[in-house]
């Protein structure tokens, strides 16, 4: 495996997602990469915008849940896709991220839109040298 990354499994009627790298950001944006995956091809995906928020400072698995029901909250009431995050350390210890937005008719999609993230299929591991976070996502 890669320093950092993320890849797609079947379930049986909804798909897991698995992601990893070096710190807890980076396996955010990751996850979020892996999300994006699941409804949406950015290859020839022209930006249109950013949305910026904040996650307050908790345990890795709020965070990456906040995250995750940020982007589906996006593709839900955005007329942008999200298509991609940027993933920072914020001062007060939590994280701001910024999801980047795509035109809808530049993205192809690849999949079925998610519904949600299942908190029970939710698994996080840290270490020094990794995170790693594996989730099943409600399509």
């Amino acid at each position: 495996m890669t320093a950092r990354g993320h890849r797609l499994r079947a379930h049986t009627a909804d798909v897991i997602a698995e992601a990893w790298a070096p710190d807890v950001a980076a396996c955010i944006e990751e996850a979020i990469a892996a999300l994006v995956s699941v409804y949406a091809d950015t290859g020839d995906a022209l930006l249109e915008g950013r949305a910026r928020f904040h996650i307050a400072p908790g345990p890795f698995e709020v965070a990456l849940m906040t995250a995750l029901d940020d982007v589906i909250f996006t593709l839900d009431t955005s007329p942008a896709v999200p298509v991609g995050a940027l993933v920072r350390h914020a001062p007060d210890g939590g994280f701001t991220v910024i999801l980047e937005l795509a035109k809808r008719d530049t993205v192809e999609a690849t999949g079925a839109v998610p519904k949600a993230i299942s908190r029970s299929g939710l698994e996080v591991e840290r270490s020094p040298s990794t995170a790693r976070c594996s989730f099943l996502i409600d399509v």
